[in-house]
């Protein structure tokens, strides 16, 4: 690790100890793109490796005094065909915080293009932080609000971050590759990270897909994060051979440096839903060919808690899907059937033994 105590480098990325109200080691115009998300000022954990710990439970009058500094130079450093993309969410007791922020980045000159919204959880796949009980409904998602210093210079190939046609008839219509523009619904499931936040560095980092799903989409060749954290933004940098520069007040140095270089992220591979659904049907037309009694002839089955309940919930799906279901109907009916024969008559335990004992 670099000796300096105010900045690592790892290749092309470089990482300063520092605030990033004075960003003084950038030149005017120097960067393509930033990405970040702020303190969102609501009793966070940030501390450094030394025990300092940030106060993230400013006075509003504070909290925008620093994002404005923050902003303001953010502006000056971004290059005119440059984007901004700034990652916040509100809270229960702070509901509409995420515009109020990204007002404070249009006072510092910026122009506001669009939102993104991040959804961290669908249907039961991601993490999220349960908070809603009975007073409200759990909160799945956060903005990631776009900017542009100039309206007419900068540049975006959504293709880059495309998803497959559903209907491939689209295809020389529309556009002549198999990619069509995914819209700015980001759908990027959120992993709980293990261990403490000593031993994360931060709070909350992002997924290292955001950034990189904003590197492919605007073609960025270098990358600010001022509010770097965890580096997951230099992280993306490293993985996709660009130049990136962040700033961290209150850094872990060896969380930063993991994080930074030894992180490997691989995009998920999309499956769109239609064409799940076809996959679906295909096989349940394939599965007529075949008899639950083939199957327990080969003795396929384990009979376990575990393989009842992935049959259970694979006979939800096709239910839901009006598919035929009888080859799981099946098997439900004998494993019920082998309970029953059970001198234990415990659904919990494991049947396999079954197999072994002749029918009484």
């Amino acid at each position: 690790m670099n000796s300096d105590p105010n900045f690592d480098k790892y290749g092309a990325q470089i990482i300063y100890y520092k605030s990033s109200e004075d960003m003084k080691e950038l030149k005017d115009s120097s960067i393509d793109l930033i990405v970040t998300s702020p303190p969102y000022n609501r009793s966070k954990i940030y501390s450094d490796d030394k025990g300092n710990v940030y106060d993230d439970q400013k006075s509003e009058s504070e909290y925008e005094a620093l994002l404005l500094q923050v902003w303001s130079e953010c502006f000056r450093v971004l290059s005119s065909k440059g984007m901004f993309f700034l990652n916040t969410g509100d809270s229960a007791s702070n509901q509409g915080f995420s515009n109020k922020v990204a007002e404070l980045v249009t006072r510092s000159g910026f122009i506001r293009l669009q939102t993104i919204i991040w959804l961290k959880s669908f249907l039961g796949r991601g993490h999220y932080t349960p908070s809603g009980r009975s007073r409200r409904l759990n909160n799945i998602f956060e903005y990631i609000f776009v900017f542009v210093k100039d309206q007419k210079n900068y540049q975006m190939n959504p293709q880059a971050i495309g998803i497959p046609y559903a209907d491939k008839s689209n295809i020389g219509r529309y556009a002549k590759s198999d990619l069509r523009d995914a819209g700015n619904v980001w759908f990027i499931p959120y992993s709980r990270t293990t261990g403490s936040t000593i031993k994360k560095g931060h709070e909350a980092p992002f997924p290292i897909e955001l950034p990189y799903r904003c590197i492919k989409l605007t073609g960025a060749t270098s990358i600010l994060d001022p509010f770097a954290g965890t580096g997951s933004t230099l992280a993306a940098a490293r993985i996709l051979n660009i130049k990136g520069v962040g700033y961290e007040k209150f850094p872990r140095r060896e969380v930063i440096q993991q994080r930074i270089s030894e992180h490997q992220f691989f995009p998920p591979p999309v499956n769109l839903l239609p064409h799940l659904e076809q996959t679906i049907r295909k096989y349940v037309e394939l599965s007529h060919m075949i008899t639950f009694a083939d199957l327990l002839d080969h003795k396929i089955f384990s009979f376990t808690k575990k393989e009842f309940n992935e049959i259970r919930i694979a006979q939800d799906v096709l239910d839901n899907l009006r598919q035929d279901t009888t080859l799981f109907t099946d098997y439900l009916t004998y494993y019920y059937t082998q309970i029953e024969k059970s001198d234990h008559g415990d659904k919990r335990m494991e049947l396999t033994e079954f197999f072994d004992k002749p029918d009484k």
